[in-house]
């Protein structure tokens, strides 16, 4: 079997050299540190600029979902629609993300995928979500904000997270992703108080128009800097150290020594694939539904709409902070162990509001945000950690469909039992129920075997 080693000199970073058992040498000339793409020779990683770039898509991706719940509640004044139909659409805007998510997710595996993915979503969801300003019946908000804001807004732009800060980090992966999604978290804290604020003074049609705007400002710019993963501009995982550039005749990602990566086909026919997905199609039906019930749960109680938004910018504000511990958790602990910890600690509290008394029920949000925070910034992680990085992609694109349908169906689940029975009482234990079903399955999961190809390969 032929053998291979490297030299590379410390200095210079130029040369790889190549030994193989006929004797023979190759000499594989890599770009000096001078020639390098120019993200490869700023003073730090690039991978924390990935995360931050990452960070302002996931705030811009959460904004409309934790805004349709406060201007939820002027659209139904003003229109008389039900609160069904108005959070039908967010279903059908999630739904349309899975169907983005499984077509575009293998292109996540090639250079440039991420740029291009991450402007197309931003140039639909802009415009999309200032084009909900004009709407006058449920099917056109379900239309604009549910299918073009889903499938091409969203959609593309929402794999960022859990198929591209993976690739980047593998020691660190728990605190990137973690603090890469934050943004859901800090739009949770921002815009129900901000669009409180704009539909109170301007109306809730130019809430709209204004949440476009800052989609386009705050999503476009950004995405023209993103890379899909290190070895794109010479750089390794966490910044180990410099690698050649993938070119057309080397595109796929190289994997570490020892660093194990299943193809989407090798990952689909594992037992350990669909207890995951079981595990986080469960972990996935809550946190969108909470939240974006949590206004109308409050309003419903008595509180003011000002308060119950306020109430919703505490929910955000701990999820956002909470995320960096669980992160910081998840580098020391296994995935696994983090997510199942995650999801005790949810099931115990998404129902508390119905038991704190009075005023003291405003914290409810907050103390269940800890868990649903932590959720949704690390399920994503376990699709790297037990299946590799090279393939990520298209992974997270087969398992998006069965993830988002649970994602989707949540907000209009938990709205249409508040409608039937009167009350939040209902949904909120079966959103305490989910979260016990999703640590049965991680409590059983276990690691896959290696796929044979690499099992025949050691052998050989």
């Amino acid at each position: 079997m032929t053998r291979a080693f490297a030299q590379v000199d410390p200095h210079i970073f130029n040369r790889l050299t190549f030994a193989h058992a006929d004797g023979a040498c190759l000499i594989t000339e890599v770009p000096e540190r001078s020639e390098a793409p120019w993200q490869a020779r700023l003073p730090f990683f690039y991978g924390y600029a990935i995360v931050a770039i990452v960070f302002l898509q996931s705030f811009v991706n959460a904004a409309p979902l934790w805004s349709t719940g406060v201007l939820s509640v002027p659209m139904h004044d003003d229109l008389g629609w039900s609160r069904s139909s108005i959070f039908a659409a967010i279903t059908v805007r999630t739904l349309g993300m899975a169907v983005g998510g499984l077509l575009l997710g293998r292109y996540l595996d090639v250079a440039g995928g991420a740029r291009i993915m991450a402007l197309v979503g931003g140039v639909f969801a802009s415009v999309g979500l200032c084009l909900v300003a004009a709407v006058q019946e449920p099917w056109q908000f379900m239309l604009i904000f549910g299918v073009l804001g889903g499938l091409l807004g969203a959609g593309p732009s929402s794999l960022l997270q859990g198929a591209v800060v993976p690739k980047w980090f593998i020691r660190r992966r728990g605190r990137a992703v973690a603090t890469a999604t934050m943004g859901t978290g800090l739009a949770a804290f921002i815009m129900p108080v901000t669009m409180d604020l704009i539909s109170d003074s301007l109306g809730w049609r130019s809430a709209w128009v204004a949440l476009g705007v800052t989609t386009a400002v705050l999503s476009l710019v950004p995405a023209l800097f993103l890379k899909t993963q290190p070895e794109d501009i010479g750089l390794r995982p966490d910044g180990d150290s410099l690698a050649p550039p993938v070119t057309a005749q080397t595109p796929a990602l190289a994997p570490r020594p020892g660093e194990v990566s299943f193809t989407a086909g090798e990952a689909w026919r594992t037992r350990t694939l669909w207890l995951l997905i079981a595990a986080v199609v469960f972990g996935s039906f809550s946190p969108t539904a909470y939240p974006v019930n949590l206004v109308q749960a409050y309003v419903d109680m008595g509180f003011s709409t000002s308060t119950a938004a306020a109430a919703f910018s505490g929910y955000g504000l701990v999820s956002f902070l909470g995320r960096y511990f669980w992160g910081y958790l998840a580098d020391r602990l296994h995935i696994r162990q983090t997510l199942l910890v995650i999801a005790s600690y949810s099931g115990v509290t998404v129902a508390l509001i119905l038991v704190l008394p009075g005023d003291v029920a405003l914290l409810a949000g907050g103390i269940a945000g800890l868990g649903l925070g932590g959720w949704v910034g690390l399920n994503q992680v376990v699709w790297a950690d037990y299946f590799g990085r090279a393939h990520l992609g298209a992974i997270s694109g087969i398992t998006r469909p069965f993830i988002t349908l649970s994602s989707a169906i949540g907000p209009l689940a938990i709205a249409a039992l508040a409608d039937a029975t009167g009350s939040y009482s209902v949904s909120m234990l079966v959103m305490a129920a989910t979260w016990f079903f999703c640590a049965f399955f991680l409590w059983i999961v276990r690691p896959a075997k290696k796929p044979a190809r690499l099992v025949d390969a050691a052998q050989s």
